[in-house]
């Protein structure tokens, strides 16, 4: 049995057409794409805050001659904390309040814990009363007023670091350890210095 097979013929002119036909690209949609634009957040520039060592940039304290042990002797620094001992070749942070009571031609002390190695650091600076006006305005925004020194004083804590100042004219006297939690944990050495100061 012999197959024939027949061929359909067609124009050529139909042929293209169902070619194109054939390769023509599917109608799409145009795709709109929403793009956020970030918005921007304007960040806060912090105030500095007034401290008492801003304050004291201008050198004009007169030169402290007393010594560490003649403003706290070593018998009461034994009564404050028998583990105390006055500390050789101390030189307070730099930025420090110390450092910013030194700077005033102040004299620096520091006593070292000797187990846990914890510093009491004491400063004091002969300052003209313009410059102890400046420095106290300053405290009564900053810190806590403490009646108890016996003369203008001022208590904060600054991280974990209790700061003690007074003023007994002409001194300034700061007092800083992490042993100070409050007021009354840095009475006795202030109470010592003021007493060697004639207060």
């Amino acid at each position: 049995m012999v197959f024939r097979t027949q061929l359909l013929l067609l124009p050529l002119g139909a042929l293209t057409l169902i070619g194109l036909a054939g390769c023509a690209p599917a109608a799409t949609s145009p795709t709109v794409t929403a793009t956020s634009t970030p918005s921007v957040v304007a960040t806060p520039t912090p105030t500095p805050t007034p401290s008492a060592s801003a304050a004291a940039s201008d050198i004009d304290g007169i030169p402290v001659t007393m010594g560490c042990r003649d403003l706290v002797s070593d018998q009461q620094i034994y009564n404050y904390n028998p583990n105390f001992s006055l500390k050789a070749n101390y030189t307070p942070a730099p930025g420090s309040l110390a450092a910013s009571v030194a700077l005033q031609n102040g004299v620096a002390c520091a006593w070292v814990n000797q187990t846990s190695g914890e510093l009491i650091e004491l400063a004091v600076a002969n300052l003209p009363a313009a410059h102890s006006t400046r420095l106290k305005n300053d405290l009564v925004m900053s810190s806590k007023s403490v009646p108890t020194y016996n003369v203008e004083g001022y208590f904060k804590l600054n991280g974990t670091s209790g700061e003690a100042q007074a003023f007994a004219d002409p001194y300034w006297i700061v007092t800083t350890s992490k042993v100070f939690f409050e007021p009354g944990d840095a009475a006795p050495i202030m109470a010592d210095v003021l007493k060697s100061l004639g207060h």
